[in-house]
């Protein structure tokens, strides 16, 4: 969810909102501004809005038009939390476990740790440094370059139809890796 002033330091957020809905993105959107002049109520709706709130506002209501823009969307705060949704993949935070069509995968601690940074990073560019950062953190073991191209070959062939010609763990030449999916 995105709430969203008029007026931002680097433009309005008419123009963010306007950016988000060309990206096709479904998120639900409110304005929570001071402006309420009705141009701009309008405005806000017309560029993709989905609700306008003026200041001052009571808490209880904005809390209730969030819930209500959440349960539309058919997102629930408790899924959000506790599972990471990604096209076919379904990662149960709690439990660690990972589904793809509803089918249990075997994924190492490794392979798990992997899937859920570059899950969560969606459609984000993520660096060998970081992944190799924030999967081995000083705990004494070697790792090098190889050690992670191998990980994410191997978790290519647990999460790709064709591994040979992967559709959603993507090397980014010179950059990185990145998961190609929209998520929810």
């Amino acid at each position: 969810m995105l709430i969203l002033d008029v007026t931002l330091p680097d433009g309005t957020g008419f123009e963010v909102c306007e950016k988000v809905r060309k990206q096709n993105v479904q998120i639900p959107i409110i304005f929570l501004t001071a402006s309420d002049e009705e141009v701009n109520v309008i405005r806000g709706l017309d560029c993709g809005g989905d609700d306008y709130v003026t200041k001052p506002f009571k808490l209880g209501e904005l809390c209730s038009r969030i819930r209500a823009l959440l349960r539309r969307a058919g997102v629930s705060a408790q899924d959000n939390t506790n599972t990471l949704k990604c096209g076919d993949i379904s990662i149960d935070l709690l439990g660690s476990r990972v589904l793809l069509n509803g089918i249990l995968l075997e994924l190492t601690y490794v392979e798990y740790r992997l899937l859920c940074l570059l899950v969560r990073s969606a459609n984000r560019i993520v660096s060998r440094d970081i992944i190799l950062n924030d999967l081995w953190d000083g705990t004494g073991n070697f790792v090098d370059d190889n050690t992670l191209s191998v990980y994410i070959r191997r978790l290519r062939e647990k999460v790709e139809t064709d591994a040979s010609h992967p559709q959603h763990l993507i090397t980014v030449r010179g950059f990185g890796y990145q998961w190609k999916e929209v998520c929810v």
